[in-house]
C-alpha cells in the first residue's frame, strides 16, 4: 500500500495550486482558455455560417446590423503530468527513493483527481514511456495506484532525451512534476530548459537518501576505511577507491554542491524545487513541505 487510508482523509482539504492556465482535455473546475459555452461571459466573435443561432448577440445585431457570437469561459481540468525517474540508481536508500516518488505522485494524483484535474504518469529512464494515460475522477484514483505499484528500476539515466520526448507526447503545455535523483552524465539544465521554455510549469522534486547525503553514518567502523571496489549502480564500471576521512569529506561537500546548484538553477529559471530525502515521512513532506512551497493550498 503506498498511502494508508488515514493519510488520504488528510489530503481531501487540499488541492493543487496552478500558476497558469492551461488546456485541459476534461471537464473540470478550473478556468480554461478556450472558449466555449459555459455560464460566465468572455467575449464576443463575428458569427460564422454553422455556428448556433442561440448564442448571437441579437441586441448587438440591432445596433450594428451585423451577426456576433457570444463566447463563454469554459471550465476544463488541470492537466499535470508525473514524470517519474526509474532509472537504476532510483533503487538507492531506504525506503528507495523510487518508492518515495511513488508515494509523492500517489498523494498528489489523489489531490488532483479529487478536483476533477486530469493526471498522466511517464517513466523516465534511457527512454520516456506512458505508464498511465490522461485521466481524471477520483474513481480513477486505483488506476493511478495499480500503475505506480507496477513502475520497477531498469536502465540509465537519460533526462535530456525524455525531456525531449515528452513534448511529442504532450501536445499542449501543462504542469509537469518531475521525481528525480538528477543523477545525469550530461546534465539536467538543457533539458528543464527545453520544456521550460515551451510554456511546461516545472516541479522538480528532488530525491536523495541518507546514504548518499552522509555514507559513513550507515557504515561498520571496519568499512569506513580502506580500498574499495565501487560499482556504478547503473553502468555496472568499477572504480578503485581509497576511503578515509579525507575522501569521505570531499564527498559530502560534492554532494552538497550539487543540491545547491540544483535549487540555484530552478530558482534561476523560475521552476519550483522541493528536496525530500527519502527517509523523510511521506505525511509531513506533502502537508508540510509541498504546502508552505504553495504547491498546494486548502479549498476555501
Amino acid at each position: 500500500m503506498l498511502l494508508t487510508p488515514q493519510f488520504l482523509k488528510q489530503l481531501d482539504p487540499f488541492h493543487i495550486r496552478a500558476k497558469h492556465s492551461f488546456r485541459g482535455k476534461f471537464r473540470g473546475e478550473r478556468r480554461s482558455l478556450n472558449r466555449g459555452t459555459g455560464m460566465e461571459f468572455a467575449d464576443y466573435r463575428v458569427y460564422e455560417p454553422g455556428d448556433d443561432l442561440r448564442h448571437v448577440d441579437w441586441n448587438i445585431y440591432a445596433r450594428l446590423d451585423r451577426l456576433f457570437i457570444k463566447l463563454f469561459h469554459t471550465d476544463e481540468s488541470l492537466p499535470l503530468v508525473f514524470l517519474i525517474d526509474n532509472s537504476r540508481s532510483m533503487e538507492f536508500g531506504s525506503p528507495t527513493k523510487l518508492m518515495c516518488a511513488k508515494q509523492v505522485a500517489a498523494a498528489l494524483g489523489y489531490i488532483a483527481l479529487a478536483h476533477a484535474d486530469s493526471i498522466a504518469v511517464y517513466t523516465c529512464s534511457e527512454r520516456l514511456s506512458s505508464t498511465l494515460s490522461p485521466t481524471s475522477g477520483k474513481s480513477q484514483f486505483p488506476r493511478l495506484t495499480k500503475a505506480l505499484d507496477r513502475i520497477a528500476a531498469s536502465g540509465e539515466t537519460r533526462l535530456m532525451e525524455c525531456f525531449k520526448q515528452l513534448r511529442m507526447y504532450q501536445r499542449y503545455p501543462c504542469m509537469v512534476v518531475i521525481l528525480s535523483d538528477f543523477l545525469e552524465p550530461n546534465g539536467y539544465a538543457d533539458g528543464l530548459k527545453l520544456l521550460s521554455g515551451r510554456g511546461f510549469s516545472l516541479t522538480a522534486i528532488h530525491l536523495i537518501s541518507r546514504e548518499e547525503m552522509d555514507p559513513q553514518a550507515h557504515l561498520d567502523d571496519t568499512l569506513a576505511s580502506g580500498d574499495w571496489l565501487v560499482e556504478d549502480a547503473e553502468t555496472g564500471e568499477t572504480r578503485a577507491v581509497t576511503v578515509n576521512a579525507e575522501t569521505l569529506a570531499q564527498y559530502q561537500a560534492q554532494q552538497q554542491t550539487f543540491c545547491e546548484t540544483l535549487q540555484r538553477f530552478c530558482t534561476d529559471q523560475g521552476i519550483n524545487y522541493a528536496q525530500l530525502k527519502s527517509d523523510t515521512p511521506i505525511e509531513s513532506f506533502i502537508l508540510q513541505e509541498l504546502h508552505k512551497a504553495g504547491f498546494i493550498q486548502r479549498n476555501r
